[in-house]
């Protein structure tokens, strides 16, 4: 008798490539298909790479309740039992992890490894008479160049979280895949760099003239996106030696979308639709990781004194003084009356700062206040956040809007501009450089974010030096990128994990209807030169003994 097996134990029986378990596969367990059955469907072989999208994530609150920005200066986690705490109190080790993703990641890989091996050359003929055989070739055909990109994707979220790392492009059995030697981080860039450039020539820019027009998936735009960002933390200091030709390498992939941007259906557009629940629908976003439709986001990050609400992700005081003033200068603190007012509009989308209207009454944050200490779990920053939260969502008695859809965006247009800003002045050194070949400037691409529809930044002067745009430049991706899960790597790959310790919050008081504002500091956090990459689990390095381990861990 031929043994039936079920469809979502597949990956694990059939592949066993590294760590354990396939975990995830999108079809009804009570089914069983023998390996031959799976492989002759076209249905099923669709579900194998629809399991490759599985594991792409979102950081809706991902680490243990938490956001990764909470592991930066940009934010704090109101709960101190929360994992993420290891990352800044000095708790962090290779068996006291956070953000354990090595399993994930491989997992993924290993599924990607397995589709393309297993899926190489079917043809599916029982369907070659039919109607929609055509179309269906089609799909199929494009499914190995989307499973392609998320392996080329999942070896980028390894690489700069672990750096020298297993590289395998095969399907393994278990002795082996735990025998597999470290491979550099630079082979394993160049493979990503160069499947991507390979990519980008064969995806689609949509889906519109395929049979199935699903949202969400990979396009040749989301190609030239992962080589625009690898190409950028490639060139930065944390992996390179400073290389003029590494930062025109960055350029030039940046600049290859920002000039056929029409063509690939991109453009930035008003800033709040990038974090709503229509999302996907906006051409500025690249690539997105659907998460169903839900309330837990708000939830957590509704203020305390709100129905339902609980806390969470609280902004800094560091990252309010971080947006400029209306008219383009910096924000310098001094104790306002009021220091929200005539800010970059940007701040107000992303932070709750007190006596806003949020999510419908005015908050308030002062102490004593309906929102504020010494409420239980109340902010500790004086702020809450707002991106990405939805305030239609409601959990007050009778109401009909408890959930949403929530797409948390992997690539967007924008980094794409603050990417090739970045690359361009460390390439040519001037802000206004341009040419025949990069016929934009750093700074026009900068101003360009600026100047955005209900943004309406004035931009850096033409007459700004290297050293100012630089740090602006950081500044402005801090603003622009905050909460999306960049500050974190950012901080990292520029090697200035250490400005990021003392983190600051305002403590407001509110007498005879008079408020105060008193900036103090908050907590002071453990920052050491090992954190700049993961320790290798202990619990992998048991199992495969080459793996070695990052120094200082």
């Amino acid at each position: 008798m031929i043994k039936k097996i079920k469809i979502k134990n597949i990956v694990l029986l059939l592949s066993l490539l590294m760590m354990t378990g396939c975990g995830f596969m999108d079809c009804d367990e009570s089914d069983n298909f023998t390996k031959q059955e799976v492989l002759d469907s076209y249905n099923r072989v669709k579900q194998l790479a629809t399991n490759v999208y599985g594991f792409l994530k979102a950081d809706f609150c991902s680490i243990d309740g938490a956001m990764l920005d909470a592991a930066t200066d940009d934010a704090v986690h109101i709960y101190k039992s929360s994992n993420i705490q290891r990352f800044v109190d000095g708790t962090w080790s290779a068996n006291n992890l956070v953000d354990n993703v090595w399993g994930h990641y491989y997992e993924g890989i290993r599924a990607a490894n397995f589709y393309l091996k297993e899926t190489a050359g079917l043809t599916f003929d029982e369907w070659k008479y039919s109607d929609d055989y055509e179309a269906i070739m089609k799909e199929f055909t494009n499914y190995q160049y989307e499973v392609r990109f998320l392996r080329a994707y999942f070896y980028f979220e390894l690489i700069k979280r672990y750096r020298n790392i297993p590289f395998v492009l095969d399907v393994l059995a278990q002795n082996e895949a735990n025998g597999v030697n470290p491979e550099s981080y630079e082979k394993i860039a160049k493979f990503i760099v160069d499947e991507c450039s390979d990519l980008a020539q064969i995806l689609p820019v949509n889906y519109d003239n395929f049979s199935t027009k699903e949202k969400g998936r990979v396009t040749r735009a989301a190609a030239m996106a992962l080589k625009s960002r690898v190409t950028l933390y490639m060139a930065s200091p944390l992996f390179s030696e400073d290389s003029e030709d590494k930062w025109k390498q960055a350029a030039e992939a940046a600049y290859d979308i920002i000039k056929q941007k029409t063509d690939l259906g991109l453009d930035l557009v008003p800033y709040p639709q990038i974090f709503n629940d229509v999302n996907n629908q906006k051409a500025e976003v690249i690539l997105y990781r659907p998460t169903g439709e839900s309330g837990d986001f708000e939830k957590a990050n509704f203020p305390i004194g709100v129905e339902g609400g609980k806390t969470s992700t609280c902004p800094t005081q560091n990252l309010m003084e971080a947006y400029d003033m209306k008219d383009g200068t910096p924000f310098v603190w001094n104790n306002q009356s009021n220091p929200y007012d005539n800010r970059d509009p940007r701040m107000k989308y992303t932070i709750v700062c007190n006596e806003m209207k949020w999510p419908v009454d005015p908050v308030e944050i002062w102490e004593g206040g309906t929102n504020g200490l010494p409420l239980q779990n109340a902010t500790t920053t004086g702020y809450y956040l707002k991106k990405y939260v939805n305030n239609t969502i409601s959990f007050e008695a009778g109401s009909t809007v408890t959930k949403k859809q929530h797409n948390w965006v992997l690539f967007r247009y924008g980094e794409i501009l603050l990417n090739y800003a970045e690359a361009m002045i460390n390439a040519f050194h001037d802000p206004n450089y341009k040419d025949a070949v990069y016929n934009m400037s750093a700074r026009e691409a900068v101003n360009q974010i600026r100047g955005r529809t209900n943004i309406s930044l004035p931009g850096f002067p033409s007459d700004i030096t290297e050293k100012d745009f630089v740090k602006r430049l950081k500044n402005e991706r801090r603003v622009e990128l905050a909460f999306e899960g960049h500050r974190f790597w950012d901080v990292r790959r520029w090697k200035e994990l250490g400005q990021t310790a003392n983190i600051y919050g305002v403590k407001i008081t509110k007498n005879n209807e008079v408020i105060s504002y008193e900036k103090f500091l908050l907590e002071t956090r453990a920052v050491t030169d090992n954190m700049y990459f993961y320790p290798i689990p202990n619990t992998e390095r048991f199992k495969n003994p080459n793996l070695g381990q990052n120094p200082g861990w």
